[in-house]
């Protein structure tokens, strides 16, 4: 192997520097450069940090005021919805009530048509009552029975 023989030492140490001495002046050359555009980038990007900052500030400034208007705003409209709603329970309890009188005097009338109806079907059943009672004691006994005196046993009994 060429590495470990030592008497070509000396042409491989010389093609060692003057590759390193060749690369050592590309990259001499090139630093300026390179330097350069990391200069400018680093600028560009301390710029882009400050207008960002800018608008950071602006937009903090202009969402402070929009709050300031959300929240008058937002008290605006719990005013009127209050109010809307107060109104509506109002015409709501007018027409509760309304709908309550008008459901009463009718409950009232049909209450006193039923009372009616049901005392002529009392004195209906009585009557009915009173002719079952003359024609079972004339089958039964084969007596005669006026409706009046029929009527009263009827009354007595019911009683």
């Amino acid at each position: 192997m060429p590495q470990f023989d030592f008497s070509q030492a000396l042409p491989q140490i010389l093609w060692l520097v003057v590759v390193f001495g060749l690369l050592y002046l590309a990259v001499r050359g090139l630093y300026p450069r390179v330097e350069r555009v990391v200069e400018n980038r680093k600028a560009r990007i301390s710029a882009d940090l400050k207008a960002a900052e800018a608008a950071h500030q602006a937009a903090e400034a202009a969402s402070s005021g929009g709050s300031t208007a959300l929240a008058e705003a937002r008290a605006s409209a719990l005013s009127v919805t209050g109010k809307a709603r107060d109104e509506a329970t109002a015409a709501t309890q007018r027409k509760l009530a309304e709908a309550d009188a008008g459901l009463a005097a009718r409950a009232e009338a049909a209450a006193q048509s039923l009372a009616g109806q049901r005392a002529k079907a009392v004195a209906e059943l009585d009557r009915i009552a009173a002719d079952a009672t003359v024609d079972l004691v004339k089958r039964i006994s084969g007596l005669e029975v006026s409706n009046d005196e029929a009527a009263k046993a009827v009354k007595k009994v019911a009683a």
